[in-house]
């Protein structure tokens, strides 16, 4: 039979044992209330809870929808403006900031500005270069220069309006590109050779095709002859965007080689270009053309107007990327 004093030890033992149990419910439940309150924020004036902050948040985002001027909602918006001008619309919502809003609303507008532009250049070069019939290798050449062209001109782009529409907070630009810096520039080359020196047409035939990859090369007009010098008369100024290229051709030496078999002859080809007041281009080469002895003199010019458009035509291409 077990004595009173072991009995009242164990009630003991019993009774830590409940009391540790409630001990680890309580601890359980008060996690439980501290992950349920932990969106809780505790500032000055009491709780606040995330969803609170979001709202707040919010409500900052659309209180700075007045970084721009209000004003009504322009019919460039949805209406295409009447006007020659090239134009680009673009928008943009809400960003980081009003600034980068602002910014990405202008590249937008840029970029729509930039496909109607890269259309007209294309459509220039490809009757420009072979009047609509290209081969691979023009198509090439016209790729390249319809990127790099579209990108130059558009740095003449000018931003005419923003807007922003307060109630979608929505930023809008206009862009506008006036339509002379779009069309290709005209060149007008006049042959200052002796009549006799036949190599000289044929070598200005291999230069203005080359400047037909930039510009639109027009058939020389004499009364243009003297802008080249004196681009203040009034004829000249009422052609302003027109380049004016001359090129002059001497014979140096004729000669058949020392056993008869082959015959050459040396030519020097000096030329430049000029727009308005300043030059932008020139050039001073020689050149060779050499054949068989009983080749006649048109193919040795044919040679000799090959190698001379070879030597010119990196000088040519370098100057007009630079001249703008």
């Amino acid at each position: 039979m077990m004595r009173i004093p072991q009995i009242l030890k164990r009630l003991r033992g019993s009774s830590l044992g409940m009391n540790r149990s409630a001990a680890t419910a309580q601890a359980l439940v008060m996690c439980a209330l501290c992950g349920a309150l932990a969106g809780c924020q505790t500032t000055a004036g009491g709780t606040r809870s995330t969803a609170d902050s979001v709202v707040s948040r919010g409500e900052a985002v659309a209180g700075r929808c007045d970084f721009l001027p209000e004003s009504q909602r322009p019919a460039w918006v949805t209406t295409r403006p009447n006007t020659d001008d090239y134009i680009g619309v673009g928008q943009a919502g809400t960003n980081e900031s009003p600034e980068m809003q602002i910014r990405a609303a202008e590249d937008s507008a840029r970029g729509s500005l930039a496909s109607e532009v890269k259309v007209k250049i294309q459509e220039q070069l490809t009757q420009n270069l072979c009047e609509g019939q290209c081969g691979a290798d023009e198509q090439i050449i016209i790729h390249q220069k319809t990127e790099s062209k579209t990108k130059q001109t558009l740095k003449g782009a000018k931003i005419q309006h923003r807007w922003l529409d307060r109630g979608s907070c929505m930023v809008w630009v206009l862009v506008t590109l006036p339509r002379d810096k779009v069309e290709l520039r005209r060149v007008m080359m006049f042959n200052q050779s002796p009549p006799s020196i036949e190599m000289a047409g044929f070598l200005l035939g291999h230069l203005e095709r080359v400047l037909r990859e930039d510009l639109a090369v027009v058939p020389a007009d004499a009364k243009f002859a003297g802008c080249v010098l004196d681009s203040a008369s009034p004829e000249c100024q009422d052609r302003g965007r027109t380049i004016y290229g001359t090129l002059a051709v001497a014979l140096e030496r004729e000669a058949v080689s020392s056993d008869g078999q082959f015959r050459q002859r040396n030519f020097r080809a000096k030329g430049g270009l000029w727009l308005q007041d300043r030059q932008v281009s020139s050039f001073d080469v020689t050149c060779k053309g050499r054949a068989e002895a009983r080749a006649d003199a048109q193919t040795l010019d044919r040679a000799a107007a090959e190698a001379c458009r070879d030597k010119v035509k990196q000088t040519l291409r370098q100057d007009l990327e630079m001249m703008d």
